[in-house]
């Protein structure tokens, strides 16, 4: 039975690490800058430092799970490999004309999303397959070595195959890949059949562009963390946070690294997730707020809501369409520019503007002291008591509230004329608000109501701005974990092996042929069975859950509906319906009678055997007269005034402690802040329980 492992987590501001031993239930935390220079720098100086923490070595290691930011700051950044695409003779410019939607249709100068591959690097290929995938043109590689003599003097390292309709029949596809690799084996090849063999040709090419230009770097990254972990001694294998939820190899999410595209993010869901459980809470809002951004996401029966699409590299981060689309399996939530680090200004209008654009960790906030001059979020924190300067990451690092306060005069209480609290005050308002905002939007979507939702808070930033939040949107219960500030690195230890897999057959269900269906989930659940066999997934450990995209037919859109358990065949066909019409009228309140449905893509998530951890989070013994540190005087916006709160070190809670706001409590890696009137339970886990009055 294994005992140590280490959850690694790269976010834009910090890298975070958890070491858990399981058959003590002790729990190890660690904290780093992130370099974004060299990301194994921090990564691997913060392994070592957690290790000799806790007193073990690398060879005590029993696994390793990492989440890491390099794939989307790799396209964000454009720094990925120089990378062709070779596709059908007529079809370059897919990618180009995209959905013929504006992201923005009152815009008269919208910039669109650069394709990552310039028009001169897609290169055509004779030969064409119907939608059906019966041949109408034979696949003509004559030309091929031409084509490789080309991209050779372009100095390509990556190519990308998207051929029209190769979803239905992949032949003239894999033909290409083998006869390109012959010729040019020193290329990364991904081709679109294989990565997401699913209908919609602008997603499925850009997808397998962006497969293929990260894939040189993040393969260089895997094996070279690979590798110093062990020459380090570390004896259990190397794990990758997916987008969805799961974990894969290294060989597996070197094959598919578009997949890691939001694996941070992903970790803090499952991490809520493992808490509401904790927690016996099921339905919930996780907050996860850190350096850079904050996200939420929805969580409903302990399981957090999923999609298949997403954006990377937004022309407008926060705006839908603007940027390159994927098909791939991510955890569904919502991303706004408000994390620790998101600067604020005065515009040229006199408003008070907070983010999109963040110090991140270098310079960092002004009360960093690395070199920042303009006020932040945590700046606003520090300057109205939130925050301890001398405490910060547990005194690791020292916090300078002069250099904050001097940051919001020059920049924004001076422009405004107003007082450094009132300035400190709208800085944090106008933050939780957006945030407020943007989830009533995000949860009104899913066809939810709000007021049956607890919150869960975490990240760095979380607990900190938890409370107003809550209380913007009338909420009543808040539960802030212990280890808050590493749920992230801490959801990568909870997360199962899972692999994803995705066939497109589009037909209406009273027309299906259900033999035809049967044999493309038998051919799922086989490779999905023999991948997780590699990583030592017995088969009878593995969960298989069966869904479908579904549509009224003639419509442009589809939803996702669970399928039954069961041999699937036309006696199914009204219960599929029927799971069809309650996802769609809780989405759209009614449903249309008597039109025919058709399926699109169906899909099969096939998952190990989910890690248990039992932790005992408790370092020092509960006592709650000695919990007490003192007070301080912390600003509370409904009140519009300062409190003399008292401060309780985290780590002297014990189970059963119930005590009244307003509180601020504080642990290493984060601080949680409750308001006047509240109640605060410490439960079971050493969860903050907190009844909004």
């Amino acid at each position: 039975m294994s005992r140590y492992r280490v959850g690694i987590d790269i976010g834009g501001t910090f890298t975070d690490f958890v070491l858990v031993d399981e058959q003590e239930g002790r729990i190890h935390l660690g904290k780093r800058l992130t370099t974004h220079a060299d990301y194994l720098d921090a990564v691997m100086n913060g392994f070592d430092e957690l290790l000799t923490k806790a007193g073990i070595t690398a060879a005590d290691v029993d696994g390793v799970v990492h989440g890491t930011t390099l794939v989307t700051n790799t396209v964000i950044e454009r720094k990925g490999a120089r990378t062709a695409l070779l596709t059908t003779e007529g079809a370059r410019d897919v990618v180009e004309i995209g959905t013929e939607l504006r992201y923005d249709i009152y815009d008269l100068g919208i910039v669109r999303v650069e394709p990552l591959v310039p028009r001169h690097l897609r290169l055509e290929v004779p030969g064409r397959l119907a939608y059906n995938g019966a041949e109408l043109a034979p696949l003509r590689l004559d030309g091929l070595p031409a084509l490789v003599a080309a991209m050779r003097a372009e100095s390509i390292t990556a190519v990308a195959i998207s051929l029209l309709h190769s979803y239905v029949n992949p032949r003239h596809e894999v033909a290409l890949g083998e006869a390109l690799q012959r010729l040019f084996p020193e290329a990364e090849i991904t081709l679109s059949s294989t990565l997401v063999p699913e209908i919609r040709e602008f997603e499925r090419t850009s997808t397998a562009i962006v497969n293929a230009y990260v894939q040189p770097m993040v393969s260089r990254y895997l094996r070279a963390m690979e590798r110093q972990l062990a020459e380090r001694g570390t004896s259990g294998p190397l794990h990758l946070m997916l987008s969805g939820g799961g974990l894969a190899s290294v060989a597996e999410a070197v094959a598919a690294p578009v997949q890691l595209i939001e694996s941070g993010p992903a970790g803090g869901a499952i991490a809520a997730c493992f808490y509401g459980r904790n927690a016996g809470v099921m339905d919930m809002v996780s907050f996860d707020m850190g350096g850079t951004t904050a996200k939420m996401c929805l969580i409903n029966g302990g399981s957090p809501a999923r999609t298949h699409t997403f954006e990377a590299a937004r022309v407008h981060r926060f705006k839908k369409g603007s940027g390159i689309p994927l098909r791939v399996p991510v955890i569904d939530m919502i991303e706004i520019g408000a994390g620790g680090g998101s600067i604020a200004r005065v515009d040229s209008m006199g408003l008070l503007k907070v983010g999109p654009e963040s110090a991140g960790s270098s310079p960092g906030p002004a009360c960093y002291g690395l070199g920042g001059e303009r006020p932040t979020v945590t700046d606003a924190d520090v300057a109205l008591g939130y925050l301890d300067p001398g405490f910060f990451l547990g005194g690791g690092m020292q916090l300078d509230r002069a250099a904050a306060e001097r940051a919001i005069a020059t920049h924004v209480a001076g422009p405004l004329k107003i007082s450094i609290t009132q300035a400190a005050a709208g800085i944090q308002e106008i933050v939780n608000e957006n945030m407020a905002t943007a989830t009533r939007l995000y949860v009104s979507e899913s066809g939810r109501d709000l007021r049956r939702y607890a919150m869960l808070a975490f990240g760095g930033a979380g607990p900190v701005h938890a409370y107003r939040l809550a209380q913007i949107l009338g909420l009543k219960k808040l539960i802030c974990p212990y280890a808050a500030g590493t749920a992230s690195a801490l959801g990568f230890l909870v997360a199962p092996l899972t692999v994803e897999q995705v066939r497109s057959y589009v037909a209406q269900i009273d027309k299906l042929d259900w033999s035809r269906l049967s044999a493309l989930f038998d051919e799922m659940e086989a490779h999905a069975v023999a991948s997780l066999g590699s990583m030592g997934v017995a088969r009878d450990e593995i969960d298989f859950v069966r869904s479908a995209d579904l549509r009224f037919s003639g419509q442009g859109y589809e939803v996702e509906v669970g399928l039954p358990e069961g041999v699937l065949d036309f006696t199914r066909a009204e219960d599929i319906r029927a799971a069809f019409i309650v996802v769609y009228k809780q989405l759209f309140e009614r449903a249309p009678e008597g039109l025919p449905l058709e399926g699109l893509s169906w899909r099969l998530v096939a998952t190990g055997r989910r890690p248990t951890l039992a932790l005992d989070f408790r370092g020092e013994k509960g006592d709650l007269a000695k919990a007490k540190k003192g007070t301080r005087k912390v600003y509370f916006h409904r009140e519009r005034d300062y409190f003399e709160a008292p401060v309780y070190d985290r780590y002297r809670l014990a189970p059963g402690d119930v005590l009244s706001g307003p509180a601020v409590f504080e642990e290493r890696e984060s601080t949680v802040v409750a308001g006047p009137g509240s109640r605060i339970e410490v439960d079971a886990s050493l969860n903050l329980i907190i009844s909004l009055p």
